[in-house]
């Protein structure tokens, strides 16, 4: 019997805001290209689009899959696969309200960020593959498995990026 893939995204409650953050700039830039806009609002607006479609288009292909073979690291345009036999630490670092689990393997050290949902069971899915008699895992990571650190930051800069946006069309539409 094969063990069932175990998939964990970055969470829903960032991206919904990133996306509408991404149709509003969208929104603006036809405003600004349709009503007399300036050339240098076009250009900001357009870089800013650009940007923020990237961020949005990566952050929703990310996903970290959990198999009974490793761990498989799937990004935009690249995809790691780790084998459990090849992680030889699991560190953490946190930094505020980000936490990063750090898995060192015999070729290099790959990181994973409490961006992903959900979170503490990633990382008691990781450590209980894990042999740990002869992989350290360190005392922090293991806090993250039973009480996780929360990460709002980047969601409230996200909606309140959407409140800016709304208010910025808002007052292109009554000019």
């Amino acid at each position: 019997m094969t063990m069932p893939e175990t998939v964990y995204r970055i969470r829903r409650s960032f991206t919904i805001p990133l996306a509408i953050d991404v149709l509003l700039l969208f929104v603006l830039l036809v405003l600004s290209l349709a009503v007399k806009g300036s050339g240098t609002e076009r250009i900001v607006l357009t870089g800013f689009f650009a940007v923020s479609l990237l961020i949005m288009i990566e952050a929703l292909s990310r996903k970290i899959v959990i198999t009974a073979g490793g761990i498989v690291l799937k990004k935009l345009l690249k995809t790691k696969e780790l084998l459990w036999s090849d992680i030889t630490h699991v560190g953490c670092l946190s930094l505020r309200s980000k936490v990063f689990i750090l898995l060192t393997t015999k070729k290099g050290f790959h990181i994973l960020s409490n961006a992903y949902e959900p979170f503490a069971p990633l990382v008691r899915n990781i450590v209980n593959h894990l042999d740990t008699e002869k992989i350290e895992v360190e005392g922090e990571a293991r806090m993250q498995m039973d009480k996780p650190t929360k990460n709002l930051s980047d969601l409230v800069a996200a909606w309140v990026a959407v409140i800016v946006l709304s208010g910025i069309i808002y007052l292109k539409f009554i000019s």
